[in-house]
């Protein structure tokens, strides 16, 4: 007789809204923002990672995301994340926002997708479906 773990225990951290702050230090019981991040398998963070979209903000972002103690980081962007959506920055953004210095659109995108983002277990999402299989067997949707 075979037997199947039908559940595996899947720690998930959320966070969002973090506009580039940085985290406070882990004595700052004031907030829940600190150093370090809780440990879990899967951090996701929920959208607006930085004020504007500027480049400096997303490589700030990204550090903070980048060290938090999870094997996988799911990363959506958020309505301040202007420069990951070309179309909208390309239209409207760029003008609204960063009239006199506009912004590298691919230069924003590789920051969460290129080979650093990788190596540090950080997916970028966008619309669609996607399935994920952690180290431990644990696989969702």
């Amino acid at each position: 007789m075979t037997t199947h773990q039908s559940t595996i225990k899947t720690r998930f951290t959320l966070i969002s809204d973090t506009h580039t702050a940085e985290l406070f230090p882990s004595t700052d019981t004031q907030h829940a923002y600190r150093d370090p991040l809780p440990a879990g398998d899967v951090l996701l963070h929920a959208g607006d990672l930085t004020n504007l979209g500027y480049i400096g903000e997303h490589e700030a972002a990204f550090e903070t995301v980048s060290r938090a103690p999870a094997e996988l980081k799911i990363v959506i962007a958020g309505n301040h994340d202007i420069t990951l959506d070309e179309a909208y920055y390309r239209r409207t953004g760029a003008k609204r926002f960063h009239r006199n210095m506009p912004e590298d659109t691919a230069e924003a995108r590789e920051i969460w997708t290129g080979e650093k983002a990788r190596e540090a277990g950080v997916v970028y999402l966008e619309e669609g479906i996607r399935t994920f299989t952690l180290r431990s067997g644990a696989t969702f949707t």
